[in-house]
């Protein structure tokens, strides 16, 4: 398969866009208690996932955390808006994508998200590499029914034999390989970045760096 037959598809959270609900929490400076109350309440709910399918809103959920929980409003608007701000660019992600980009192989993205945190953060120059973008809670579709898998494929034609799924989570991977896509877990290592660009690229990359070394 030559490179111009290629696409990739990248998740966001983990693989782009740097996502670690520990820090998120920490950075907020609450009791240990309160912290670990966020934690179950807000980023390991149910209703967080239900954000990113698109079938509750955030202010729902603001008001459903508030309802169950000790947690004031104030508490869990201030951590939404520090996990959106929180989702900074990986650097060695930037790298890659701007290496594919370079070698004309198309960028296309899937991930589960919040319409309110896509909207929060689609302006940043990144995503102006992505030829499409899919996003779980616009289309009340996620990952890893294979129905958003689809969805992709179909709207920007892509091949699942020629298509390259890039995804920090197992399951979503799997997902993607019962269709035909080929499925890459997404590690986050020198390794791991090193074996994507074997698989785009072959000897291309490093044949560079040598010369560019003498």
């Amino acid at each position: 398969m030559g490179l111009k037959n290629k696409a990739v598809i990248l998740d966001l959270g983990n693989v782009v866009l740097d996502w670690n609900v520990d820090r998120i929490v920490g950075s907020l400076g609450l009791e240990k208690e309160k912290g670990i109350l966020l934690r179950k309440e807000l980023f390991l709910h149910q209703d967080w996932l239900d954000m990113d399918h698109g079938t509750r809103t955030e202010a729902d959920v603001i008001s459903r955390v508030c309802s169950r929980s000790r947690l004031s409003k104030n508490t869990v608007e201030t951590a939404l808006l520090a996990a959106k701000n929180s989702l900074s660019l990986i650097p060695e992600t930037a790298v890659l994508m701007r290496e594919i980009s370079d070698a004309g192989i198309d960028m296309f993205c899937l991930s589960n998200m919040s319409c309110e945190t896509y909207s929060h953060i689609k302006g940043q120059e990144i995503f102006k590499l992505f030829r499409g973008i899919v996003i779980s809670g616009i289309e009340r579709c996620m990952k890893p029914d294979e129905d958003i898998y689809r969805l992709t494929l179909d709207r920007f034609g892509l091949i699942p034999g020629h298509t390259i799924f890039i995804d920090d989570c197992i399951s979503n991977i799997e997902a993607a390989e019962r269709l035909g896509i080929s499925g890459f877990h997404f590690k986050r290592s020198a390794a791991c970045y090193q074996a994507i660009r074997n698989i785009l690229f072959g000897d291309k990359k490093a044949e560079t760096a040598e010369i560019e070394k003498s």
